[in-house]
């Protein structure tokens, strides 16, 4: 069944065919928004934050047609790993689960996420939750991938890229689709969709819910995820209002620690988490309200309002761990002392709040369009842990769940985050063929945080502060259509600078080996005053001049696109100067991850190609790839107060210096066949450029078969789509993430997150 895009002819309209088949790759120009609405029957979407494909190379667009065709129990990231640039791997290690994605070998906390053109990422620390929102492709319409600095709209800071997300478009007609999937290691996943149509005077509703259960490739992984997607629809005149209310629940085990290469070799699942109920639950509901008023034919306001609530915990072991440090002294003298030291269970929790508002008024003028617009949320978190049972101290007697219901809450603190921008984006062809393209952001971000005065956190064992940044963030740049015809193909050029900045995320002000949940340990400032009450009693310490800088970051890019009606190619290259980018140390924590300092100058530069060639109707070879070369131009750092490690000219640790994906798909009949291959070059696993201590370049290889029983002469079963995925064909050994633990059994070992190997996934869609 072909998917269809309205052809339409107007100016400032982007033209498109059928997709499949268009003179333009549904990959690389599938519908884009920047400033025009692009039409599906008779709902328009207006995403104000995407790029034209015609006045961008560094962008990959993916339609509905091929979401669905790569969609798995898998989760989001690992359905984006053909784009170029683009990483993505799990901690259970069979993508499911807690999934991470790098845009340019930049982490989550660098790319931006957009969902309906509201911000995605944490306020707070800045990460992106995919475990949080289960299946979240099955209710896509498109997604973009922009790949480097991109534009100011959205409010998001972007350096390694964006992911433009666009929800269901709600269709005239009534449609579902029901989906049964299962496979290798306890894997399934059940979803059902529905839309009702048009319902009269306006309305039009529909609702998906899924369920997804996995044991895990890696011992003590697996998960359970529900999810529910509902979205409401009112049009009237030149008014359109919708809302969405998404959310999910999951339970996961942890798996977040790597394991240690020499036990790797005898065991590929170990987990070094051994505790039983190691576990991570979590949920976050989303609430989106968006409003559209045709104020004239060439004037759009669009408003979005939202709120986002997170919570939940996650429950770990802790062993030979200081009494004091838990507060378990505090609340039980008669059982601890300071020093004893104890094995434990505990909780860590949060809540999270975000309230904010996306406004924007669009002008179509002649040659092209204006934007302007903003964001501004407000963001408040509660962080606490409690001790849920305690061995015995010096007193001889343990702590049981029983004697302490609910817990003894060893420490809390809180944080809050207001935040607003303005920006104004220019698209402006003025003379055919000839685009300019400009961006003008301004960006205030406001932190505070406190710690409470919970058990042993108390006077000036407490820490407070307050941290503020505004940045102006200008980019710019001109593409052209060129006359120039090669063989049928039209050539396509473009250039485009910019300037973009990113503060710390809260877990950056902390220093190596604590956080704010641990006693005794003061945030990354240069100066810490006392604030005491009325009768001089400290009640806590207010530090200020921090150590960690915001990053700051001037972006080149240059590129070509040749484009004929089976074949389309683009090249593109990128420059990307560094000032004080936050990068991993080399030094691994638990509980916070991979700890950061400011390098002083880094430089990363890159080159990326995207093919789709169409040598029959029934045949398409698609190709995405990069090569990049990251490294320090300068970065030291002091590891004591008589030492200092001096890293310039080293490469960047986790950083792939080689992404290829070659993907043939061909029709036979009615059966559509796949076969994929993935290679993620070395990485570096510390700063120090010892070829000894990285993770080996690898390449996998999937197979997928998928048959459309109604087409095969099962005319019973129409509707009823049969496929097969084989994931790690050739069964490689291969890992994808973890660090070099220099203390490691005294002469250190590399760390690694292990893949899957040869497993399957089998299921059923039914389109009713």
């Amino acid at each position: 069944m072909s998917e269809h895009l309205l052809t339409v002819a107007a100016a400032g309209f982007l033209v498109l065919t059928a997709a499949g088949t268009a003179a333009v790759s549904a990959q690389e120009a599938a519908p884009d928004t920047t400033a025009v609405p692009v039409y599906q029957a008779d709902e328009v979407v207006v995403t104000a934050s995407r790029y034209r494909s015609d006045v961008h190379l560094s962008h990959t667009n993916l339609p509905q047609v091929e979401i669905r065709r790569r969609q798995s129990a898998q989760d989001l990231p690992l359905l984006l790993q053909d784009i170029p640039g683009v990483f993505a791997y799990s901690d259970a290690g069979n993508g499911i689960g807690y999934t991470y994605l790098k845009i340019r070998g930049f982490d989550q906390r660098r790319v931006g996420v957009l969902v309906n053109g509201i911000p995605l990422n944490d306020p707070e620390d800045h990460q992106v939750y995919w475990v949080d929102l289960p299946d979240l492709a099955s209710s896509l319409q498109d997604v973009q991938v922009q790949r480097g600095v991109s534009n100011g709209v959205g409010g998001v800071t972007a350096i390694g890229g964006t992911i433009n997300l666009v929800t269901d478009v709600l269709g005239e007609e009534p449609e579902g689709r029901a989906t049964l999937e299962a496979g290798s290691w306890g894997t399934s996943r059940r979803v059902v969709r529905y839309q009702t149509g048009e319902l009269g005077r306006g309305l039009s509703t529909g609702l998906r819910l899924s369920q997804l259960a996995s044991d895990g490739y890696r011992a003590r992984s697996g998960s359970e995820q529900w999810a529910v997607f509902w979205s409401g629809r009112w049009r009237h005149g030149h008014h359109r209002l919708q809302a969405n209310v998404y959310t999910g629940h999951e339970l996961t085990h942890h798996a977040w620690d790597p394991a240690p290469a020499s036990v790797l070799a005898v065991d590929r699942r170990f987990n070094p988490e051994t505790y039983w109920n190691a576990v991570d639950d979590f949920r976050q509901p989303h609430y989106e309200l968006h409003w559209e008023f045709d104020l004239a034919p060439d004037l759009l306001l669009r408003n979005s309002v939202y709120t986002i609530h997170g919570e939940g915990f996650y429950e770990n072991f802790r062993g030979d761990r200081d009494a004091a440090s838990f507060s378990l002294d505090a609340y039980r003298p008669d059982l601890y002392q300071p020093g004893d030291e104890v094995d434990l269970v505990r909780t860590k929790s949060v809540r999270k709040d975000q309230t904010g508002w996306v406004p924007s008024l669009q002008w179509s003028h002649p040659g092209g369009r204006l934007v302007a617009g903003g964001d501004a949320y407000r963001f408040h978190s509660d962080h606490w842990g409690d001790v849920l049972s305690a061995g015995a101290g010096t007193g001889g007697e343990a702590l049981t769940p029983d004697q302490i219901p609910g817990g003894l809450k060893y420490y809390a603190y809180t944080g809050d985050k207001d935040a607003w921008s303005l920006y104004l984006n220019e698209r402006w062809e003025f003379v055919p063929g000839l685009t300019l393209l400009a961006d003008l952001q301004y960006q205030h971000r406001e932190y505070d945080f406190l710690q409470a005065d919970v058990g042993n956190f108390s006077g000036a064992a407490r820490s407070a502060y307050s941290v503020a940044h505004d940045f102006l963030n200008p980019k710019g740049g001109l593409f052209w259509q060129t006359p120039w015809r090669v063989a049928g193909s039209e050539i396509g050029l473009y250039g485009h600078a910019g300037v973009t900045h990113r503060e710390p995320a809260d877990s950056d002000y902390w220093d190596a080996w604590g956080g704010p949940d641990e006693l005794g340990r003061a945030p990354l400032f240069a100066h810490g005053e006392v604030v005491r009450d009325g009768e001089g009693a400290p009640l806590y310490v207010e530090w200020s001049g921090p150590l960690l800088d915001e990053e700051k970051v001037v972006n080149w890019e240059g590129g070509v696109a040749v484009r004929a009606q089976d074949l389309s190619v683009t090249v593109n290259g990128y420059w990307m100067d560094f000032t004080n980018e936050i990068v991993p140390t080399g030094v691994y924590d638990p509980d916070r991850g991979y700890l950061r300092a400011n390098a002083q100058k880094a430089l990363h530069r890159g080159v990326e190609l995207g093919l789709r060639w169409r040598p029959h109707p029934d045949h398409q070879l698609s190709v995405g790839a990069s090569r990049s070369w990251n490294e320090y131009d300068s970065f030291s750092y002091a590891t004591s107060d008589t030492t200092r490690d001096d890293f310039s000219g080293n490469p960047i640790a986790l950083f792939p210096d080689i992404l290829m994906s070659a993907a043939w798909t061909s029709e036979v009949g009615a059966a559509t066949c796949g076969l994929r291959l993935r290679h993620v070059g070395r990485q570096y696993l510390d700063n120090t450029g010892d070829e000894g201590r990285t993770i080996d370049g690898s390449t996998v290889v999937d197979l997928s078969v998928s048959l459309d029983l109604g087409r095969a002469g099962a005319h019973a079963l129409a509707g009823l789509d049969a496929h097969l995925r084989i994931l790690n064909l050739l069964d490689e050994a291969y890992e994808t993430a973890g660090y070099h633990d220099p203390w490691y059994d005294s002469d250190g070992e590399n760390m690694y997150i292990p893949g899957a190997p040869r497993s399957f996934l089998a299921g059923v869609d039914y389109d009713f």
